[in-house]
């Protein structure tokens, strides 16, 4: 069974709800941006904005318009996906209970602190009584959707599968991460080559036939756990071997370098095992780390899969390099800043490569449609 993905969208650090960013990208400086939120007053009424807090309304609106852009009324399932969910909110009802002597709490603050919320909401909007599920596994959320959705389209219980990964981040979020090293990026030479702390919203609408508007084709997803090198090996083989590929039929490898040591560290590591001959792309230096930033990850391949083609922006420098490096090892990831002169066109393969923590591991294959 063929699943394609028909429409996405993103709000982020970049343009929102355009890909404006894949020619004319915005770079950052500083190590927390936040997200450019669209207007929402268009979307939403004065009510329904007061009830909701940003992340929903980033995550309503998407929705919204994802479907639309599909030309679908109605998705068979919702599957959302998030690191920490509204944050904001549950943040705000334990400073009610502190404040206020456990008294006069808001519900509304409680009822949004539950991570369900989010595919709940959306499903509330849309009036959608299917499939409906919100998963919460920190860094692999959205890899977990990816495989609920799938598992659900081989069971032929569903044809249309709205997924997203949504996180947002507060201040005190920040500061805590801050003090036990998530944030502790290096500084490039350059702003284009920093990574930043920031928030993801995606959504997608999965199929399983592709139209006129369709991006590209989902082939396969696994998801690994603690895997030794052996075994991250076998799992690759086993989806390429799905996709009727090899190894050299992969254009590129988009990885999440992002300038941390201890993150790259296993980047490089994997890439010199089992890719030292594909090109590498990365892509947290434009839209910064977060838990759902894979979400993004997988956005930004179909992208380049759609328009057949990688801005040099998105590749990284595979030769070793002792300098304006990603991570701090001999040999690590350099990005390649040199502008248009080298994109790569002509691009049918993608495969997603992401770890959290080395813990959990993930490879996503797209593909471009025959």
């Amino acid at each position: 069974m063929s699943i394609y993905i028909q429409s996405a969208n993103q709000i982020s650090v970049q343009k929102p709800l355009s890909d404006e960013w894949f020619d004319n990208p915005v770079f950052y400086d500083e190590i927390r941006v936040p997200t450019l939120d669209p207007g929402f007053n268009e979307h939403f009424s004065p009510l329904e904005a007061r009830r909701m807090n940003v992340l929903l309304k980033r995550a309503v609106m998407m929705a919204r318009l994802t479907l639309q852009e599909a030309s679908v009324e109605m998705p068979d399932a919702i599957i959302s996906g998030t690191g920490l969910g509204c944050i904001e909110n549950t943040e705000k009802f334990l400073w009610s209970i502190m404040e206020n002597d456990e008294k006069f709490l808001q519900p509304t603050f409680f009822m949004q602190s539950t991570h369900n919320i989010l595919s709940a909401t959306i499903a509330m909007k849309l009036k959608c009584h299917g499939y409906n599920n919100t998963f919460v596994h920190r860094g692999a959320s959205f890899e977990s959707v990816l495989l609920d959705a799938f598992m659900q389209f081989e069971r032929q219980r569903i044809k249309t599968a709205l997924v997203g990964g949504y996180d947002e981040l507060t201040n005190d979020y920040f500061k805590f991460f801050e003090r036990i090293g998530i944030w502790d990026f290096i500084n490039g030479p350059s702003p284009k080559q920093k990574c930043f702390a920031g928030e993801a919203a995606v959504s997608m609408l999965l199929g399983t036939e592709k139209n006129g508007r369709t991006i590209c084709e989902i082939n396969d997803v696994e998801l690994m756990y603690k895997p030794s090198s052996g075994r991250l090996k076998e799992k690759l083989d086993a989806v390429l071997a799905k996709a009727g590929c090899g190894l050299p039929d992969i254009d590129a490898v988009l990885t999440g370098l992002s300038t941390h040591a201890e993150n790259d560290r296993v980047y490089n590591d994997v890439i010199t095992q089992l890719f030292s001959d594909r090109p590498i792309m990365q892509y947290k230096h434009l839209f910064g780390e977060s838990f759902s930033s894979s979400a993004l990850a997988v956005y930004v391949a179909a992208t380049c899969l759609h328009k057949n083609r990688i801005p040099s922006i998105l590749l990284a420098d595979n030769r070793p390099s002792s300098g304006g490096v990603c991570g701090s090892d001999k040999g690590a990831m350099r990005f390649d800043t040199s502008g248009n002169k080298g994109d790569m066109k002509g691009v049918k393969r993608i495969l997603v490569y992401n770890h959290y923590r080395n813990q959990s591991h993930s490879f996503i294959l797209l593909s471009c449609l025959n």
